[in-house]
C-alpha cells in the first residue's frame, strides 16, 4: 500500500476570502500568492468558483468562496478535517500565538498510552473549516 509523504494542495470553502486571509496568515503564517475571478456578481450568476491561492508550510492552499452561506457548525463536529504534526515545541508556541490573537480551541486532548499522540487541538477558522494540530508520542 502507498503512503502519502506530502500532498500538492488542499482546499478550505469560505464565505470571506479577506477574512479568511487574516485568519490564516494569524494561525499559520499563510502568504497570498494569488487571487483569481474576483467580480462576484458575473461569477455567481455563471457559478464559477472565486479562489485565493495561499502557501502554509511550504504547501498551497486554496481558499474558495462559498456560494451560499455555510451551515452553523455550533455543537457540530466538524469534517472533514485536516491534521497537521507538529513538534511539543511548536504546539507550545501555538497555543501562545493562539492565545494572543483571541482565537479559540479546544483542548489540548491527551491519549491513553496505546495511542501514537501526545496531545491535539482542535481549531475552527471563521467558515467551520477544522484544523487539528498533534504532537506524536
Amino acid at each position: 500500500m502507498a503512503k502519502i509523504r506530502t500532498f500538492d494542495h488542499c482546499g478550505f470553502v469560505v464565505e470571506d476570502i479577506p477574512r479568511a486571509h487574516q485568519f490564516y496568515g494569524k494561525l499559520l503564517g499563510a502568504k497570498p500568492l494569488h487571487i483569481q475571478n474576483l467580480n462576484t456578481q458575473r461569477l455567481y450568476e455563471k457559478k464559477f468558483p472565486i479562489m485565493s491561492f495561499v502557501e502554509m508550510g511550504g504547501h498551497r492552499f486554496e481558499l474558495c468562496l462559498a456560494q451560499e452561506k455555510l451551515a452553523s457548525t455550533e455543537g457540530a463536529k466538524a469534517m472533514p478535517r485536516i491534521g497537521f504534526s507538529v513538534t511539543a515545541k511548536m504546539m507550545d508556541e501555538l497555543l501562545k500565538q493562539l492565545d494572543e490573537n483571541g482565537i479559540p480551541y479546544e483542548g489540548p486532548v491527551t491519549y491513553p498510552e496505546v495511542v501514537p499522540l501526545a496531545r491535539t487541538i482542535r481549531v475552527q477558522d471563521s467558515d467551520g473549516n477544522a484544523l487539528e494540530f498533534s504532537v506524536r508520542k
